[in-house]
């Protein structure tokens, strides 16, 4: 194993590229160990190839550090689900890259997505509790009520909480269950999702999708 200094040094007064460092070097360590309660300091530094004294100098505690971590992982995952939305001007069809894009971030980090949505983040630490500041669920739900004009503001987060349940529930049990041969590709299921909450699109004469 490398010594944990064995990378180059930041300059003096590039404390916020040691930081980036930090927080990379904390979601790979959060991705391998799935439990923050289990990360330390010495492993961070480590991965980041500088020294705990390092580490100290840019946030005042290990629990600050894995809470900044989360934090970093909530906006890497509401920007990935909200910019594979964007590339359709279709809502139906943002849904469903939406929908792909969430399965895709939990299956390519898989612990660091179960940390995200679990309640095992430290507790008691002056820093704030880190949390989903819901731009992604937002997203969804705007989506979604583009779809059916009908919902109203309630019944369209009572359906995005459906279509999410359902996303996060393949997405814990692949997981855990990554043995098993057939589970279905993302696209699959995304559209199987949306199928059983959203209603069957309307067509012209040519079998295209009309507007509404």
């Amino acid at each position: 194993m490398a010594p944990c200094c064995s990378r180059r040094r930041n300059p003096r007064g590039e404390g916020s590229r040691l930081r980036t460092q930090l927080l990379a070097a904390a979601a790979e360590v959060l991705d391998e160990v799935g439990d923050a309660a289990h990360v330390s300091v010495r492993a961070i530094a480590r991965r980041a190839g500088v020294s705990p004294t390092a580490l100290y100098l840019q946030f005042p505690d290990r629990d600050a550090l894995v809470a900044a971590t989360v934090d970093a992982g909530f906006a890497a995952f509401n920007a990935a689900l909200l910019a594979a939305a964007r590339e359709h001007d279709d809502p139906r069809a943002g849904l469903a890259a939406m929908g792909r894009a969430y399965l895709r971030f939990s299956a390519a980090q898989p612990a660091l997505y179960a940390v995200l949505f679990s309640a095992r983040r430290p507790v008691g630490s002056a820093e704030p509790q880190a949390v989903d500041r819901g731009e992604s669920l937002d997203g969804l739900v705007a989506l979604l009520r583009a779809c059916e004009p009908e919902l109203d503001a309630d019944t369209g987060r009572e359906k995005a909480i459906d279509v999410w349940s359902a996303l996060h529930g393949f997405a814990m049990l692949r997981t855990a269950r990554s043995g098993l041969q057939w589970w279905p590709p993302d696209d699959e299921y995304a559209n199987r999702v949306l199928a059983a909450h959203l209603p069957a699109p309307r067509l012209d004469a040519t079998g295209r999708t009309t507007g509404d």
